[in-house]
């Protein structure tokens, strides 16, 4: 079917390797490994979905979360291979603010030999907090086997750290027990975010050089399905006026943060007139209804190794 490829994190001299960052390198030979040829520009893709026109061997290529890497490392390499990408931009970081999600991600890539080591980490803050008990039981109805189970290139113990994130904790309760872990190595939010996201005239050059510019939210909330349809509006409004401003020109495309929408999402962004939006994975081939699959670029580099 027809599908997106998804992009997070890029490595180099600059940007630390972490969990999920592949190099330059790295992605020419996954453009070479699934063909140049299948890879559509950003606008004809765009167009060709809007009227159900695409092939089943049509693909594009999208890159989330407005970060820095992505600029510096991927897109002179797109660049060299004429590719035109969709670039789907939460905007509070692109306006001077800083989103602790991006934050933790890199305080874990800085401060530990690996995820695992931090998922260790965090186990043991939980099991010496006041949230001990709490945690014991929304644990009761965790399923390993099937939370997350359609993003497989998570861990056991990844799936686990999510769902204390997103489920067993509200967001109060994480950021404390996480900015307790920051303080405990003497690292501050200040050093934590430098060199994370892209800033405004990124988007533009992006924009103006032929891609496309999307939404992916204001904040980007983890579990956006749950707040109520005016703290929808309002990530999905003030991204839209932000991102509007940025390039002059209105979005037309989404893509879903950590793959979290319900109805109500869905009915929000057709009211802007957004046309195609991305989900996070290949299990809802729908483009008309705001939910186009994306391939995981982890899982095209787990192909190419067999």
């Amino acid at each position: 079917m027809p599908h997106g490829i998804m992009f997070h994190h890029f490595s180099d001299d600059k940007h630390r390797p972490g969990q999920g960052a592949i190099s330059g390198d790295q992605l020419a030979r996954l453009i070479e490994f699934i063909g140049r040829d299948r890879i559509l520009s950003a606008e004809e893709w765009f167009t060709l979905a809007c009227r159900d026109e695409l092939k089943d061997d049509d693909l594009c290529l999208t890159f989330d979360d407005a970060l820095l890497c992505q600029f510096e490392v991927a897109e002179p390499v797109l660049r060299s291979y004429s590719i035109s990408a969709l670039w789907f931009i939460y905007s509070s970081v692109v306006s001077g603010g800083v989103e602790m999600l991006e934050v933790y991600r890199n305080f874990r890539t800085m401060c530990f030999a690996s995820v695992d080591d931090f998922n260790d980490s965090f186990l043991y803050a939980i099991e010496h907090s006041t949230h001990r008990d709490q945690v014991r039981l929304a644990l009761q109805d965790y399923d390993s086997q099937t939370y997350l189970a359609e993003f497989p290139f998570y861990s056991n113990n990844d799936r686990k750290f999510r769902y204390l994130r997103d489920v067993a904790l509200d967001n109060r309760h994480y950021n404390k027990l996480m900015n307790s872990l920051i303080s405990s190595h003497g690292i501050d939010i200040e050093k934590l975010s430098e060199d994370l996201w892209m800033q405004k005239y990124h988007i533009k050059s992006l924009h103006d050089s032929g891609h496309i510019i999307g939404l992916h939210s204001h904040t980007h909330p983890t579990t956006m399905a749950s707040l109520n349809p005016e703290e929808q509006e309002f990530e999905y409004g003030t991204n839209f006026e932000i991102l509007t401003e940025i390039t002059g020109a209105p979005p037309k495309v989404m893509s879903h943060p950590c793959n979290s929408y319900n109805d109500v999402t869905l009915n929000i962004l057709r009211k802007m007139d957004i046309k195609i939006g991305f989900c996070s994975n290949m299990s809802k081939p729908n483009l008309k209804e705001l939910e186009c699959p994306r391939e995981d670029h982890a899982n095209v580099m787990d192909a190419m190794k067999s």
